[in-house]
This record gives C-alpha cells, structure tokens and sequence, in this order.
C-alpha cells in the first residue's frame, strides 16, 4: 500500500510541477502549486522507498530446525521392545475361555460367608 501511495503522491506532484493540468483560478489564488508539487514528489519518492524497504524485510525469514537429543537417563538405553508397539498380548491369568465354566470352583455344599472370625457360626 505504501508503494501505491508514493506512486500517486509522485504523479501529483509531477502534474503540479509541469503545469500539465490548468488549476481554476480560485484554487490557483489560493495555492503555490510549485511549492506544493516538490513536497508530494518527495512525499512520493519517501513513501516509494519506505515501501521498498519494508517489502524487502517482509520477504527475509528464517528456518528453525531443532535437533533433540534425548538422554537415556540413569538407567541407560532407550525404550525396549518394537516400536511402535504391536498388537495387545492375550491376558494371562487364571480366566477361562469364553463361554466355559470356570474350574476348581466352590464345592457344591459350602456355603459363602459360613464363619465369622470370633466363633459365631
């Protein structure tokens, strides 16, 4: 935008410069239009290189690349086993399979809760 705006304050003040254009008389009494011309030209001719320069410092940027470096800590190494990880082991315990009574339950004539520890029955 700054660049647009020096473009036309430059032409502006050209125009008032060379006369190119005839001013009505009551704005021509009421102006100098040579002093006038020479400070748009270098209005203009600021704008143009303030544009420039800022145009120029948007177009420079620079790239981070950051590099870690993990420190495998007291224990050494780093995570074992495959990565990333497989699919879940199967559980390991004492469940059964899937629709299959469970083995070695409670006998068949013991009762749950039968004996409260202090003796009474």
């Amino acid at each position: 935008m700054t660049i647009g705006l020096g473009i036309i304050l430059l032409v502006l003040g050209l125009i008032l410069l060379t006369g190119a254009v005839d001013l009505p008389d009551a704005v021509a009494n009421a102006i100098a239009s040579e002093p006038l011309g020479w400070i748009l030209v270098i209005a203009g001719a600021l704008a143009i290189v303030i544009g420039v320069l800022l145009s120029v410092n948007r177009s420079q940027h620079t790239t981070a690349v950051e590099h870690r470096q993990y420190d495998p800590g007291p224990y050494g190494g780093g995570p074992q086993g495959p990565y990333p990880p497989g699919p879940p082991a199967p559980p390991q315990g004492h469940y059964p399979p899937a629709g299959q009574p469970p083995q070695g339950g409670p006998n068949p004539g013991q009762q749950y809760g039968g004996g409260y520890p202090g003796g009474r029955d």
